[in-house]
């Protein structure tokens, strides 16, 4: 279960961090967010890091039947 959250919300979610962090960093208007820019685009990069490495969980791969076999 948390394989498939992993590739589905956390990983997506942190890619969205690492945008944020970089708008932030290149906005003039907010300082408060232009000074955490760079924790929040590090944060997402560490996110990002950890949850891509999880890995995606295995699909069962079902036989195919052969469609020569009823000739």
């Amino acid at each position: 279960m948390f394989r498939k959250l992993s590739k589905k919300i956390f990983e997506p979610l942190s890619i969205g961090l690492i945008v944020l962090g970089i708008v932030a960093l290149c906005q003039p208007w907010i300082l408060y967010l232009h000074r955490k820019g760079f924790l929040i685009t590090g944060v997402g990069l560490a996110l990002y890091i950890f949850f891509s490495h999880v890995k995606p969980p295995e699909e069962k791969v079902e036989a195919e039947e052969d469609i020569y076999d009823t000739v």
